[in-house]
């Protein structure tokens, strides 16, 4: 089954992360966490539900797992930075090294980047969860980030295509972005990261709180 749409992905480093995925106008699913608290709202499911969780407390659901493993990192908007005494293996023609991702690390999920040897391009994200399954996340060309107050040399460079899948579920996720732009004046859109208001906002029938 395949299905596509568009997705508004927001990071904020004083916020969190939060993800806004709609087809045709109508939105279709929000995902986010706010660094305590993860979510995952669907208005268009019959009934329309929501399954929600705090980070890093209690046996993880695949919710939780979800959400920690929806980090920007790992989809390479922002640096991929090696974990603490981290060695890097050569495989597949890339160099491995373990990432630094106390959240992630804190509930067995280990992270992986692979980077081109030559050029030091981001090219793939691995992650590893404790039972077992596996999710791997590849980087397509580069593009850069328009950056306000930067000299375009300086732009730092993301993805511009990405494409994960997840083993053992069947799933599979591509993303191809537009644009990307940083500046740290901009206006934002706070209720994104709020998860209460969007609970108010959407109302779903069904409630999950995972503990």
């Amino acid at each position: 089954h395949f299905e596509q749409g568009d997705a508004d992905v927001r990071w904020s480093a004083a916020r969190g992360c939060a993800a806004s995925i709609s087809k045709f106008g109508d939105r279709y699913a929000l995902l986010g966490t706010d660094g305590r608290r993860w979510w995952s709202i669907f208005p268009k499911a019959k009934p329309s539900r929501m399954e929600w969780g705090a980070m890093g407390t209690g046996a993880q659901s695949q919710g939780a797992n979800d959400a920690l493993a929806a980090n920007p990192r790992y989809m390479g908007l922002l640096p991929l930075l090696p974990a603490a005494g981290a060695v890097t293996q050569m495989e597949d023609g890339l160099a491995w090294f373990n990432l630094a991702d106390d959240a992630a690390n804190s509930v067995g999920i280990v992270a992986r980047a692979g980077f081109d040897p030559a050029t030091l391009t981001p090219r793939a994200v691995r992650l590893r969860w404790p039972d077992g399954s596996t999710a791997r996340v590849e980087f397509g060309e580069m593009m850069p980030v328009e950056t306000v107050g930067a000299a375009q040399g300086a732009w730092p460079r993301i993805p511009r295509r990405i494409a994960g899948s997840h083993e053992g579920r069947g799933v599979t996720l591509s993303i191809a972005l537009d644009s990307a732009r940083a500046d740290a004046e901009a206006v934002d859109r706070p209720g994104l990261y709020d998860m209460d208001a969007l609970r108010a906002r959407f109302a779903p029938e069904q409630v999950e709180e995972s503990k």
